[in-house]
């Protein structure tokens, strides 16, 4: 998992940044907006926490630029703003949570996981079901066969995640260059071994390859069945 920070107190960026880890994420640090917005167009992030108050582009133009690439990404306000002028304005532009600073990062922990929840409404808890026995944790990126943990590599780990963020959805063999290797070249060879490394780790049909554009994750239904 990925997350984008943007918070302009060195000390509080530090301390957030190393909950994030804590969680499970890996964390892109910003300390103003044009940082944040570059981050966003770069690379494709599990959660945003954006301050208001930052130099350059604010936090509320970060959210709307964020808004304008991804519908249902998490972002969570964090500011010392209480008005209620500022709160109105963060949820009419699509964010998740409103956080006043300062507070406990156990709250922090807490809003994480509600917000995480709130975008993906086929979760069950804290846990995405896909199909034939599998599940796997939104929150600390773990795959669950039978409620028996499947070890996967870091890579593994970022493919599987592409895949489910985009499930029954082709992903292309670009947007997982850029999430898995944050865009850095790479050989189609290299993209291939890992997807078959990770195919392996799950039962036979449940990724498909989608010949000369990318790769799909089987989508489980309401009924059960997969698609």
């Amino acid at each position: 998992m990925r997350a984008l920070l943007l918070e302009d107190d060195y000390a509080f960026n530090t301390l957030i940044a190393e909950e994030l880890m804590r969680l499970g994420f890996s964390v892109d640090s910003c300390f103003e907006g044009e940082c944040a917005i570059n981050a966003v167009y770069m690379k494709q992030h599990d959660l945003y926490l954006i301050d208001i108050n930052v130099p350059t582009f604010n936090g509320f133009e970060v959210l709307k630029y964020i808004r304008e690439r991804s519908i249902n990404t998490p972002v969570i306000i964090i500011t010392t703003h209480a008005e209620i002028e500022y709160l109105k304005k963060a949820f009419a532009l699509g964010c998740h949570d409103y956080l006043k600073k300062p507070f406990d990062m156990e709250e922090l922990v807490i809003r994480i996981h509600n917000a995480l929840r709130l975008s993906n409404p086929e979760r069950k808890d804290d846990y995405l079901l896909l199909s034939q026995g599998y599940t796997y944790s939104l929150i600390s990126g773990e795959l669950y066969y039978h409620d028996s943990p499947i070890e996967l590599t870091r890579i593994e780990s970022l493919l599987l995640r592409i895949l489910i963020q985009n499930i029954g959805n082709v992903v292309s063999s670009d947007v997982i260059q850029d999430y898995v290797w944050n865009n850095e070249e790479v050989a189609p060879s290299t993209i291939r071994y890992w997807i078959h490394r990770l195919m392996k780790k799950l039962k036979s049909g449940m990724i498909v390859n989608v010949r000369g554009v990318g790769y799909r994750l089987r989508k489980l239904d309401k009924s059960g069945s997969v698609h």
